[in-house]
């Protein structure tokens, strides 16, 4: 009769923790279902919030673009000219800016590419075509130099390269090293330095006079059999 009992008990306190867990499993489904719907909602207000924000700067964008250019009559980098040297003939290109003050550097760069450190980061900013944002970035990098060198790369070869390394699962290597034909050296400061080819140097401007420089051996689309080399080498 005992064992019976016990039996009973045990089949009794097996099927309630059975009924229990589906309980518990039903319950974390709810809460999961009404985290994604609150997730939902914050993120439709957020988008409802940015898209507001984006129509507010592209209103006020004519604004500041006409106070920019009352407040530095002098600045010509938003003239036509100069606006359709950078975005004018090719939209599918990755476009950096590198600022001096010298000339003789900046021609030094047409003739012998761009010189930079581990990536063009440190020294040369990615922009787009988007005037407003591109005033931002001018404003904090006019105080290098008026002398502007435009650096512009097939988004094609940029984006085939990165997947090459993405492959190799390499790391800390930038896109750029490999994009690379002359050997890197190490400089007084104990870096490794690289050279980005001329072809990909459009030219340069001057801001201030609005003056533009082409470069005759500029191609975006500029492929260098060093550059698999250089792939293979950290293969």
């Amino acid at each position: 009769m005992l064992i019976f009992l016990i039996q009973i008990i045990g089949s009794v306190t097996a099927n309630f923790e059975f009924y229990l867990i589906i309980v518990l499993l039903a319950y974390i489904l709810y809460l999961h279902l009404k985290l994604v719907q609150k997730n939902s909602a914050i993120n439709s207000y957020i988008e409802r919030l940015q898209l507001k924000d984006v129509e507010s700067k592209k209103s006020e964008m004519p604004d500041y673009i006409d106070k920019f250019n009352k407040k530095n009559p002098k600045d010509k980098f938003l003239n036509d000219d100069i606006y359709s040297f950078l975005f004018g003939d090719n939209a599918d290109v990755k476009i950096y800016l590198h600022y001096t003050r010298n000339e003789n550097v900046a021609k030094e760069i047409l003739k012998e590419g761009f010189k930079f450190v581990n990536s063009f980061y440190k020294t040369a900013e990615l922009v787009f075509n988007d005037k407003l944002y591109l005033v931002h970035r001018h404003n904090e990098h006019k105080q290098f130099g008026e002398y502007v060198i435009i650096i512009s790369i097939s988004k094609e070869t940029f984006n085939h390269y990165t997947r090459e390394l993405s492959k190799l699962q390499a790391k800390n290597i930038a896109v750029e090293q490999v994009l690379t034909e002359i050997p890197q050296y190490i400089d007084e400061n104990l870096e490794e330095v690289y050279t980005c080819p001329k072809q990909f140097i459009k030219g340069y401007f001057n801001y201030i006079e609005g003056s533009i420089i082409y470069n005759p051996d500029y191609d975006s689309n500029y492929i260098s059999a060093k550059f698999d080399e250089n792939l293979s080498k950290i293969k």
